[in-house]
């Protein structure tokens, strides 16, 4: 899994042309939610997914035309009745698809992304407006980023006015949105900027070379920590973003734990794993999971306990680790782990109240 705003970005400096489709209307069952994205390439080639099978294939014919075009285009794509019973897609729905030609010699679309992509690596929140009409020139302003401290990139030039007291408003749903400001304007799509997820990997033992390629697989960014050099190296965890090397209960000092970060602690021992929880406790990470029986956790538990530790933050731990699939093996565990991860990751969108404009 792909993050679309840092690829757009790369693809934008490189000096290439893209198309960004975005799923912007779901009536039904569909393959991907609202707000699924990739890009289009000029080659022909395809980052990220809405969803693959016919979907996917009538929207890449339709960029072909949007590169020489260079303007948007919204695709309704109906999966329903024989088209449903002929394709190899067993989902039928009706989506709306907004294809948007990003190009190089757009410096608003360059600003937008680049900010875009750099609140992505920094881990801090923002929120994307997109003008939706058919037929928009792709030089036109038509993106905002807007950010929590007031900070904003790009504008609709007359199409719509956005200031730094509007954020909340915009970004309280918390998920992709359509909204009709006015009758007869353009819509605009609001959609949350949301920083990587980190896996933060403590110990770097057996179980922990599956879980770190399977974690990358899903779309963590994965951090090995652990104070044994021979473990921690590119020969055992080729794929992963960060390795560390330092005793557990300096670790803490050496990463940048935010409300994006998941802590896995499979450490070779009890005392390991009790420090690491101890500090991981201390962080507003969005999980922490600990390893081993529910005798080991008690003990663990009880010794936090007696350091004052509430019993109610004991038990935002997830212990034993990974969802109960009757795992046995490492590679079993390991699958565990990381779909507890997937649920918990999840999770994290909360429903919130319809928003009014």
């Amino acid at each position: 899994m792909v993050n679309i705003f840092e690829e757009l970005f790369t693809v934008l400096t490189d000096g290439k042309k893209a198309i960004l489709a975005r799923i912007i209307r779901q009536v039904g069952s569909a393959p991907r939610s609202l707000g699924a994205k990739c890009l289009i390439l000029e080659d022909g080639s395809v980052v990220g997914s809405i969803g693959g099978g016919c979907l996917e294939l009538q929207v890449m014919e339709a960029a072909k035309n949007l590169f020489r075009e260079g303007k948007t285009r919204i695709l309704n794509y109906q999966m329903v009745g024989k088209e449903l019973a002929q394709s190899e897609m067993l989902c039928g729905g009706i989506v709306d698809v907004l294809l948007e030609p990003v190009f190089p010699d757009n410096s608003m679309a360059n600003d937008v992304f680049k900010r875009a992509s750099n609140l992505v690596r920094e881990g801090k929140p923002g929120t994307l407006l997109t003008l939706v009409a058919d037929g928009m020139d792709y030089n036109r302003h038509s993106r905002v980023v807007m950010e929590p401290d007031g900070v904003i990139t790009g504008d609709f030039g007359d199409a719509l006015t956005v200031d730094a007291s509007s954020y909340e408003k915009w970004s309280k749903a918390n998920k992709p949105l359509m909204v009709e400001v006015e009758e007869g304007a353009p819509a605009i799509f609001s959609e949350p900027i949301e920083p990587d997820t980190v896996l933060y990997l403590f110990g770097a033992g057996h179980i922990s070379t599956f879980v770190a390629p399977l974690a990358k697989m899903v779309g963590f960014r994965v951090c090995v920590i652990d104070d044994r050099e021979e473990f921690v190296n590119s020969t055992r965890f080729p794929n992963v973003d960060e390795l560390i090397v330092c005793p557990f209960h300096d670790a803490f000092n050496r990463i940048s734990i935010n409300a994006s970060s998941y802590i896995t602690i499979i450490t070779r021992g009890h005392i390991h794993d009790r420090d690491v929880l101890r500090d991981a406790l201390q962080t507003d990470c969005a999980y922490i999971g600990m390893i081993g029986s529910l005798r080991k956790r008690e003990i663990i538990y009880k010794s936090l306990a007696e350091e004052g530790v509430s019993e109610e933050t004991l038990q935002q731990v997830h212990s034993p680790i990974g969802l109960d699939i009757g795992a046995e093996t490492p590679e079993e565990i390991a699958v565990s782990i990381v779909a507890e991860l997937i649920q918990a990751r999840l999770n994290r969108a909360v429903e919130k109240p319809p928003v009014e404009f």
